[in-house]
């Protein structure tokens, strides 16, 4: 099993010297490192306990780089917080610690280094214990090592193997993740990146997209601590030659810390997230910077894995946040990342000056638009209970947006597809959703979408009561207007079909909606009628018929309501003669093989004018099938 363990603790606190004595490697590389005594940049190193191989990260102490060390600390399973036996808790003791809180970190060994030093080491235990009283560390055992002596060593390490054996697997459903903390070209190689890998594996031959870069990559080869591998598997430190990446030059895109690695088409760079913003309360000392209150629309620097950005920060309910307080916020980013919901995050001052607090993203698809509204609070206050699981995050996400196209019905989530589909056919299975078509739909919203459908069917009825429909163009228009997707609305249709309304030609309507005739065109209704009646299969034309505007209303409603036939414009008949023609065509096909349209016509005393186009019509319905000039029947 692979697992990261990295250090926290104030500078020249033997960070580096005990890193060095649990793997035999010093991670000071750079000569300014060496030089100064100071780790500056990250250093790795390796450890095997049992079966466990453990990387291991040394971050700086010095607080001009605490950057560095926020970069290094964001994916550990263990920290290793060291405090100096002969100098105590410090302000950098007390800043790391909170960099931990803020980034969730709470498994954590309290090495008690330089213990050769201590005078009363019973007493400087006691004095550390009580530093950490009501903090998240309180109960983590305080080891006294010597790098110099090796007195602990033995211990602590056994106390690293405990707490290996008692983590919990990675989780099987993440998309590969890799923070990029160093990045550079060695000769005759190509680009080579290294990071700590979460969620799923990483193999020779994947091709990568780098964030938010946007630029594709194929991995030449995995390393892991200079040995050469087929997959980098999750909680394991991580190099990948890139040769295709290239790296960043001034004017010109390409890899550089900060950057993150992952799956193509799965994560996209933002710019706005709603968070949970804490602030820790105690106070760090020598930081007066950090102890004031956090204006609202104050400008920050934002640590996210291994990236850092400025941003603005946005407080959902007050103008201020002070210590020990927590809040929903928004950052809006200078620069965009590649973030997912559920990730942690750090905020320091604009001014580089300290810590000012830290917390969890809630939406990583966030708009700035409507922030401060009610439906965001409450969307805000039911996705803060489980910002890291799957299901409460789509019932969320649904509450926010509640038909979601299924194939990315969450966008920024450190989820496999395959397992999102999964557990989007579950949560159907137990009728938590609504599944149509496409489409990934809030039940309650379903519902009342549809029964909005059939309203605006049911309106269009009352006030157009000679009409046998509604045009099915002006429904899906009115449609759109009330909050349906255009891709829902052949599914919409679908339900509406199979639930007591019909499909009429262009039109819909509901089952039981009857045509009234208006009581002023009843005169004019009843003498077409007549006239129509009269004459049988020949009446007159239909500008005789219906020459002005109430008589052409009233035989409208007439063809509507299938009492007059129209075969045409210009072949009209009323229906007692027009099933009588048509029955007739039906009869004597039914005793002849075959006959042609003037065989039809001279048996049924039609005209031509009415013969055509009801053969046309039988045609369609498949009454009857046409051969060159015949027809028989179907």
């Amino acid at each position: 099993m692979n697992i990261i363990l990295g250090t926290a603790g104030h500078i020249d606190h033997g960070k580096s010297s005990l890193i060095k004595v649990l793997s035999g490697t010093d991670p000071d590389r750079l000569p300014e490192e060496k030089s100064r005594g100071v780790t500056i940049e990250l250093g790795f190193a390796h450890l095997t306990l049992e079966n466990f191989e453990i990387g291991l990260i040394d971050v700086p102490g010095h607080a001009d780089f605490i950057n560095n060390m926020v970069s290094g600390v964001g994916a550990l399973d263990i920290a290793l917080f060291i405090v100096a036996a002969d100098d105590g808790w410090m302000p950098q003791s007390e800043e790391h610690l909170q960099i931990l809180n803020y980034l969730g970190i709470d498994n954590v060994i309290i090495a008690l280094t330089k213990s050769d030093l201590a005078e009363d080491l019973e007493f400087t235990i006691e004095l550390v214990r009580e530093e950490i009283l009501g903090t998240s560390i309180e109960d983590a055992p305080i080891i006294p090592v010597s790098s110099i002596t090796g007195a602990g060593i033995d211990t602590l390490k056994t106390e690293i193997l405990s707490r290996a054996k008692n983590l919990q697997a990675a989780p099987k459903h993440h998309i590969p993740r890799l923070s990029v903390d160093r990045a550079f070209s060695p000769k005759g190689t190509g680009t080579v990146i290294t990071g700590t890998l979460t969620g799923q594996a990483l193999r020779k031959g994947d091709t990568l997209t780098c964030l938010p870069e946007h630029i594709s990559a194929t991995i030449r080869n995995v390393q892991n601590h200079n040995k050469s591998l087929d997959a980098s598997v999750s909680g394991m430190r991580t190099a990948l030659n890139l040769p295709d990446l290239p790296l960043k030059q001034r004017g010109k895109p390409g890899v550089s810390r900060g950057s993150l690695l992952t799956l193509p088409d799965h994560l996209s760079p933002v710019d706005t997230l709603d968070v949970k913003l804490q602030r820790e309360g105690r106070p760090i000392t020598g930081q007066s910077a950090t102890t004031r209150a956090l204006k609202n629309t104050e400008t920050v620097i934002l640590h996210h894995g291994t990236s850092r950005t400025r941003a603005r920060v946005v407080l959902l309910d007050r103008s201020t946040l002070e210590l020990g307080d927590q809040c929903f916020a928004q950052l809006r980013l200078e620069s965009p990342i590649a973030a997912c919901t559920g990730d942690r995050f750090v905020i320091r001052d604009g001014g580089q000056q300290g810590t000012l607090g830290g917390g969890t993203i809630i939406d990583a698809d966030a708009k700035a638009r409507g922030f401060r509204t009610e439906e965001r609070t409450q969307f805000l206050t039911l996705r803060a209970e489980a910002p890291d699981t799957l299901r409460p995050l789509i019932l969320s996400e649904l509450s926010k947006k509640p038909a979601l196209n299924i194939h990315s019905p969450l966008t920024n989530i450190p989820f496999t597809k395959d397992f999102t589909q999964q557990t989007i056919e579950k949560l159907a299975k137990e009728k938590k959703v609504t599944l149509r078509a496409d489409w990934l739909l809030a039940p309650p919203w379903w519902k009342e979408i549809t029964q909005t459908a059939g309203t605006i069917i049911d309106q269009w009825h009352a006030s157009n009561t000679d009409s046998p429909s509604m045009p099915i163009g002006t429904w899906r228009t009115q449609l759109l207007a009330a909050g349906a997707p255009e891709g829902l609305l052949d599914a919409i249709e679908k339900q509406l079909i199979n639930n007591g309304y019909t499909k009429q030609k262009d039109g819909i309507a509901n089952e039981d909606h009857s045509l009234e005739l208006p009581d002023r065109l009843a005169p004019y209704a009843s003498q077409i009628l007549k006239t129509f009646q009269t004459h049988g299969l020949t009446p007159p034309p239909r500008v005789e018929i219906a020459p002005d505007d109430p008589s052409k209303q009233a035989l409208t409603f007439l063809i509507r309501s299938g009492q007059i036939i129209e075969l045409d414009p210009k072949a009209l008949l009323d229906a007692a003669h027009f099933q009588k023609l048509r029955q007739s065509i039906i009869d004597y096909l039914s005793t002849h093989t075959r006959a042609t349209a003037s065989e039809l016509r001279e048996q049924s005393g039609a005209s031509r004018k009415f013969i055509m186009p009801l053969l046309e019509s039988l045609d369609e319905e498949g009454v009857t099938i046409r051969d060159g000039d015949f027809r028989t029947l179907a």
